[in-house]
């Protein structure tokens, strides 16, 4: 009996051990290992996101370089008019026209050069191509000077010598400078010695087509330089 009793005892004893060994032990529980895993592939999109930046930043570097490389973002070294036969032609009318001016009466105030770049151009191209100043006297007149040159009359014996939306310009800025504005045109022999030159005040001009025997009105003698008339504001 005693021994059924120790028995027992010691199974008793052991149960409760087992119990209080079972309540401290650690719990299994899965929440936490899945909140962590939520978290980490939270962290790791987050992650990605940034490691994406850079692709980010080469994408716009390559926008920037194709800008920078593409034809029209570049600035031209040397204006498109100056590669032009035509440009070319009225520079050296200009050059000729302006040795016609003494220097001890005349000053050159602007002389524009009518430069652009991919069709970007300058207002002041839109203007006539000289200013002067004519002093004699102790008293200054400002005007203005457009150039044309022209090989040869047409079948009509005419010549266009503008287009009527630069006739217009010239127009408005002879009224904006409250100056006179002068068409020299040249036609025939070459554009550094032409065989015809004949001076028109913008106030006479109607139409860009100008008819031969009109302009004999306005016929310069080549002999001479150029030369400002105060009574009659004209240049001869």
């Amino acid at each position: 009996m005693k021994m059924a009793a120790f028995l027992i005892v010691v199974g008793f004893l052991c149960l409760v051990a087992g119990i209080v060994l079972y309540t401290k032990a650690p719990k299994t529980d899965e929440t936490p290992s899945t909140q962590t895993i939520s978290q980490k592939e939270v962290k790791e999109e987050g992650t990605t996101t940034k490691e994406c930046t850079p692709n980010h930043s080469m994408s716009q570097e390559e926008v920037k370089e194709e800008a920078t490389t593409h034809p029209a973002a570049q600035p031209a070294e040397t204006s498109v008019n100056e590669n032009d036969e035509s440009y070319e032609k009225g520079v050296a009318f200009e050059e000729y026209i302006v040795s016609r001016f003494s220097t001890k009466y005349f000053s050159l105030k602007e002389w524009r050069g009518d430069k652009s770049s991919n069709g970007v151009y300058a207002e002041s191209n839109t203007y006539p191509d000289m200013e002067y100043t004519f002093k004699l006297h102790g008293e200054t007149y400002n005007f203005a000077v457009e150039c044309k040159w022209r090989a040869k009359y047409n079948k009509e014996n005419k010549v266009e010598w503008s287009y009527e939306e630069q006739l217009a310009r010239y127009r408005q800025f002879a009224k904006d400078k409250n100056i006179p504005v002068f068409i020299v045109i040249g036609i025939g022999g070459t554009p550094s010695d032409p065989a015809n030159v004949f001076v028109v005040p913008l106030a006479s001009i109607k139409n860009v087509e100008l008819s031969k025997s009109w302009l004999e009105n306005y016929r310069h003698d080549l002999s001479k330089n150029m030369f400002f008339d105060i009574p009659t504001q004209s240049l001869r």
